[in-house]
């Protein structure tokens, strides 16, 4: 969707926050009602501007946390304690459990640890999950639930949590841009530098990609016309 180059004296840091806002405005220009739902980068982005850029625009931060920098986390919202993840306690000493969030009001919500959904709209006690061994907050459903608000600290509390399955599946598609990179490197000779002008470099990256897209779409065909033959070979079998 948006290659650039440039200078060795830019970091990754700042030109990927230009991009962000340079793809916005590509796709505005273009007519394309296309949106941007995650912006994920490694721990050499994890700086509280950048979060507060992607959330001001819509955007859901994926950023990996660097842990040498930042202070322990501490309470927001209504949590009275929160571990060194920034999970909030239950009242037995427990992690609670991250039920949802909500991007309207921009809050994380954590409810009992020892109560779980059934799938049929019921919830229940499993005793042995609780610490206290006796419900401290009988009357509620999921009680006692706790918020913490992302806008106070998005780079501790994001909105989606570094410990969830989607924030894995998130990180390993930003793996695939990074072979994507080395490929263009090594295998298609960027990494020597092969032209001095900022355009015509853009113009080889350009076409590079365009083949790395040919080719992944050729794959994916293939895949299909292969499974096609097999399921075709099978019926005839069968018949």
């Amino acid at each position: 969707l948006h290659v650039s180059v440039s200078r060795a004296s830019e970091t990754d840091f700042t030109l990927s926050m230009k991009d962000m806002d340079r793809l916005k405005k590509s796709l505005k220009e273009h007519g394309l009602d296309w949106g941007i739902g995650h912006g994920i980068y490694d721990a050499g982005h994890d700086a509280e501007g950048n979060y507060e850029y992607l959330m001001e625009h819509g955007v859901k931060p994926v950023i990996a946390l660097n842990p040498r920098s930042g202070n322990h986390p501490s309470p927001t919202g209504n949590a009275k304690r929160v571990d060194e993840k920034g999970v909030p306690i239950c009242p037995g000493g427990k992690p609670m459990r991250r039920h949802g969030y909500s991007n309207a009001k921009h809050r994380i919500y954590y409810n009992c640890p020892a109560k779980r959904p059934n799938g049929s709209g019921e919830w229940i006690y499993h005793q042995e999950r609780c610490p206290l061994g006796v419900l401290c907050d009988p009357d509620t459903k999921m009680g006692p639930v706790v918020y913490v608000k992302t806008n106070d600290d998005p780079r501790l509390y994001p909105p989606v949590s570094r410990t969830s399955p989607e924030y894995k599946k998130l990180m390993n598609l930003r793996s695939g841009c990074e072979r994507s990179n080395a490929q263009k490197k090594e295998v298609y000779g960027l990494g020597r530098r092969p032209c001095r002008s900022d355009t015509h470099f853009l113009v080889r990256l350009y076409l590079v990609s365009i083949i790395e897209h040919a080719k992944a779409w050729l794959a994916e065909d293939m895949k299909k016309q292969e499974a096609g033959n097999t399921q075709a070979f099978l019926e005839a079998m069968a018949a």
